[in-house]
């Protein structure tokens, strides 16, 4: 299993628990409202997205019978796709300014972005 695989399951499983927690805690009432769509995507993009990522970097290369050929790259994605869902969380639930969860909805995107590339390059290269 290469480290982006291994990485993106890895906080794909701490994203879950991070937004059941966070969603306890607006539950109980400990947090205002204003962090139900960081909830709402610490779930998708980190849960859901992270796994995603991590068996498709893992799985595909195999059925299609090829060596994953960036390993470096993927790693990277991963990294991008934390650190643009964390500042989109912190963001909402902070009450950040526009741009700043501009800033880092366009790193989400272009994590994104990069692993449709990385993916469409195992299934036709």
């Amino acid at each position: 299993m290469i480290p982006a695989s291994r990485l993106a399951l890895t906080t794909g499983l701490l994203w879950f628990v991070a937004a059941n927690l966070l969603g306890l805690a607006m539950g109980l009432g400990l947090l205002p409202y204003t962090w139900r769509p960081a909830h709402a995507h610490m779930e998708l993009l980190g849960f859901v997205g992270l796994m995603i990522y991590g068996v498709a970097y893992h799985a595909l290369p195999r059925f299609r019978g090829v060596v994953f050929r960036r390993p470096g790259l993927a790693l990277f994605q991963v990294i991008l796709a934390n650190l643009g869902l964390l500042g989109m969380a912190l963001a909402w639930g902070l009450g950040w300014d526009k741009p700043i969860f501009g800033l880092f909805a366009g790193v989400s995107a272009l994590a994104g972005f990069l692993f449709a590339l990385l993916m469409l390059e195992v299934l036709w290269a």
